[in-house]
């Protein structure tokens, strides 16, 4: 229901001073007269927003005509939604003000805007908008109070109406409050014609009923008075059965209520446990056979952190891969029978002959992997909803192996590359002050790169892999054994720093004891397609099927081995 519910309220009074009236704006549990029918609102049925400022008051629910606007508003379980409003200093503001001061004024009246849902006669929600002074309404409890308006005096004269009665009405009705007290409503109404004309007065009365003393009362009134002893008591009479009264929906909530405040209540449990079981499993499960309790489907769950490659990188990566590969040579001094590790030029002069040699060129070329994978896959997936997706995850778990591929692969390169372990020296160090196995590994395989090797040339060490004994090593060095001038650091995540170096934990090739492998990036090139492998799609027509595959390639070209070394004891 889109349209905004006008419910009528009470009767307004209102002060000049401070320009306020205080009133009954949506009374509970009576059935009242709105712009779209007949129902009644419940406790708690329609909310108060939190700013009552932004509650406005206007004339005849017509929101272009704004007198006012609520400074309060509240709830009261037993009667209703109560307002307070102030006027705003205009003249608008000023005439509907004094319309409410008038006792014979037009509009003394206030009303309600919600916007709800009607069910059985009752509102189904809603929250509070705004409200309208307007005509007498619908509810004859409705009541207005007024903070600034004196107490009438105990012996102020009361101004009686005199006349003929022309009609009385008497209706009263039982309803039960959100905390399960019961109360008895009672209107009584008369319609007098006067000298000046037809008045209406109506009264209200309110009871609350007490379960104990309505007991009571009920078994007063059962009590046998008389000594005679009835006829379904002798000997012989006929026994006579009595059907009990069918419990409704009003007893099992007002039942509820009175075992929320009193466990102990004997008749609250005497009503519940007069109703058949109704449970989620077992015998009287409702649920039984219709498949109604549903999961919340929470789709795709978390599955750790997907796979993100640590070593391919340590090379250098690009992406500068072809069919014919990459291939170049390098240079040397001497034949292959009679290396050099330098020419000598030393010369004599005067004329002397000069010395000559010769030199020889080695070419390398680069090796390719391939990854390929994939599937054949029925139509209905992407032809009907609930399955594409299911599909794609399915693709992205190839795609991940194929990044564990590539980087085991580069890893196995690395290892290769770096050969046989050396063996770890006796590290110096100063007495008490020793440090770890591993970190003197470490700063060994550096010294090593940095070192000039057989042609004479140095290389400079960018990464560090270190397995899990030394990286578990490491990770447990106190600070004051670390070297006075080395700069080291490790993180739990299995990354850190060895003196500007990249440090990483992975697979050396040796398990029992620490081992840590150092090099340089520029060792060797690893290359693979822009962009990350390729997803192939293709239709298979005569089955019905979408073939689907994740193809890969990397490209590994060794340019100077010399620059990786490995340094630790290879396991027995």
């Amino acid at each position: 229901m889109n349209d905004p519910i006008h419910i009528e309220g009470g009767e307004v009074l209102a002060s000049l001073d401070d320009r306020t009236v205080t009133g009954l704006l949506i009374p509970y549990g009576e059935k009242g007269r709105t712009n779209v029918g007949i129902f009644e609102v419940q406790a708690g049925a329609v909310r108060i927003p939190a700013d009552p400022s932004v509650v406005t008051l206007n004339l005849d629910h017509d929101r272009f005509q704004p007198v006012g606007r609520a400074t309060r508003i509240w709830e009261d379980s037993a009667v209703g939604i109560m307002a307070s409003f102030a006027y705003a200093s205009t003249p608008e503001g000023d005439a509907a003000l004094a319309d409410a001061r008038n006792p014979k004024g037009e509009r003394r009246s206030l009303s309600g805007e919600f916007r709800t849902g009607i069910k059985n006669g009752k509102a189904t929600g809603g929250v509070l908008a705004a409200a309208a002074q307007c005509a007498r309404g619908a509810f004859p409890s409705a009541m207005v109070l007024a903070a600034d308006t004196p107490e009438v005096e105990d012996d102020e004269e009361t101004e009686e109406t005199t006349g003929d009665t022309v009609a009385e009405s008497h209706t009263d009705d039982t309803y039960t409050d959100a905390d399960g007290n019961k109360w008895t409503r009672v209107y009584d109404s008369e319609t007098v014609e006067t000298d000046t004309g037809t008045q209406t007065t109506t009264t209200i009365t309110e009871t609350y009923t007490d379960p104990a003393a309505e007991a009571a009362t009920d078994q007063e009134e059962s009590e046998v008075t008389a000594s005679a002893v009835p006829a379904t008591q002798r000997k012989g009479a006929p026994t006579i059965t009595t059907t009990e009264r069918e419990r409704d929906h009003r007893d099992v909530f007002a039942a509820l209520a009175a075992i929320k405040r009193n466990r102990h209540d004997s008749d609250a449990l005497e009503v519940l446990a007069a109703f058949s079981d109704i449970t989620v499993g077992g015998a009287n499960a409702l649920p039984t056979g219709g498949d109604v309790l549903r999961p919340n489907w929470l789709g795709k769950l978390y599955q750790g952190i997907p796979y993100e490659r640590e070593y391919i990188d340590l090379a250098t990566l690009g992406t500068d891969i072809s069919l014919g590969g990459k291939a170049g040579y390098t240079i040397h001094r001497g034949t292959a029978a009679d290396p050099l590790d330098r020419f000598d030029g030393s010369w004599a002069g005067n004329k002397a002959a000069i010395k000559s040699g010769v030199a020889r060129t080695l070419k390398k070329a680069s090796s390719l992997d391939r990854f390929a994978f994939g599937n054949d896959i029925g139509r209905e997936f992407w032809d009907l909803p609930g399955g594409e997706e299911v599909i794609e995850e399915y693709i992205a778990l190839i795609v991940e192996d194929h990044l564990r591929w590539s980087d085991e692969l580069a890893l196995d390169v690395i290892r290769t590359v770096a050969g046989d372990p050396i063996a770890p020296t006796e590290y110096p160090g100063v007495a008490g002050h020793d440090f770890p196995d591993a970190l003197g590994q470490m700063i060994q395989g550096i010294m090593a790169v940095k070192r000039k090797k057989a042609d004479g040339r140095k290389d400079v060490p960018t990464f560090v892999i270190a397995n899990e004994a030394a990286y578990e090593e490491l990770l447990y060095t106190p600070k004051d054994l670390v070297p006075e001038f080395v700069k080291f650091s490790a993180s739990t995540d299995g990354e850190g720093n060895a003196d500007g170096l990249r440090l990483v934990m992975g697979d050396t090739g040796v398990e029992n004891t620490p081992s840590v492998i150092v090099g340089s990036g520029k060792a060797i090139d690893f290359d693979e397609i822009a962009g990350g492998p390729l997803k192939i799609d293709a239709l298979d027509l005569p089955r019905g099927g979408v073939d689907k595959a994740v193809h890969g390639y990397l490209q590994t070209f060794i340019v100077r081995p010399e620059a990786i070394v490995h340094i630790g004891i290879e396991d027995a």
